[in-house]
């Protein structure tokens, strides 16, 4: 299901681009965050966290709530449902038997009101046609990602997939970003990150590659022009054009 979540405009307007930085980029690869950056996903994650919480007795809680506790991976979320605390821990048994009833209805159900954010599919098509390397970084389970992608016909422009149980740590660690590269066969200083959140920043950051931020999606609250990132964009389809002034190189997607 392809849906918009923004009003129809004209797609890909540089003079919407907000530059942070002004140092020229050559960029031959880029990595994407999944949730909130190509796909509006709160929806069905709410679904699945209610259905645990109305499941254990529990009252349930608003998708907007739900949706401001997404990035850090499903384990996390699974326990700021469970207290209704940001940093909250349940009882260990709690957890124990509240973790399976959300992945099993969310497995179940990730795509049923998740759609893709207007411009997503045009826009990675354009960046995949003109020669880029494609890679997309999430703190989703495998299990729920390549399924979700897949759903959404996406999934055939990622040269690398790394979900949020692929490595041992997860964004805003650097690892999931440098198992990337390295799978695309790129570096570091030809490959930029585009994403939602200060972890997608962060995790940017400490692996040493420039940071995109997109205005929209689960930012948690954070003022995303507090974390240095290299630039900013109101929608999806302004990183083509983002890249269309900056520096770039192509780079073959064979291997």
């Amino acid at each position: 299901m392809i849906g918009q979540s923004h009003r129809p405009r004209e797609s890909g307007d540089p003079k919407r681009l907000h530059f942070m930085n002004t140092t020229p980029l050559t960029v031959n690869s880029i990595l994407f965050d999944l949730d909130g950056t190509l796909v509006e996903s709160a929806p069905d994650i709410a679904n699945a966290a209610n259905f645990m919480l109305e499941t254990l007795g529990h009252k349930t809680v608003s998708t907007e709530l739900i949706q401001s506790w997404i990035g850090n991976g499903t384990p996390k979320l699974v326990k700021r449902a469970l207290t209704g605390d940001f940093d909250g821990e349940p009882d260990s048994k709690l957890f124990e038997k509240a973790y399976p009833l959300f992945m099993g209805h969310y497995e179940q159900n990730f795509c049923v009101d998740s759609y893709m954010y207007e411009g997503v599919p045009e826009t990675l098509k354009d960046l995949f046609d003109q020669g880029f390397a494609l890679g997309c970084v999430t703190n989703k389970p495998a299990s729920c990602t390549l399924p979700l992608l897949n759903q959404l016909k996406i999934d055939q422009y990622f040269t690398s997939i790394v979900s949020g149980d692929t490595c041992t740590h997860k964004k805003p660690h650097p690892e999931p970003v440098l198992f990337a590269i390295e799978e695309m066969g790129v570096t570091p200083e030809t490959c930029v990150m585009v994403g939602d959140s200060a972890h997608d920043i962060h995790a940017a950051q400490a692996a040493k590659i420039p940071a995109i931020a997109v205005s929209y999606g689960y930012n948690q609250g954070v003022d995303l022009s507090t974390q240095d990132p290299y630039t900013i964009v109101e929608y999806f389809a302004d990183v083509l054009p983002l890249f269309s002034v900056l520096g770039i190189s192509r780079i073959s997607r064979e291997k």
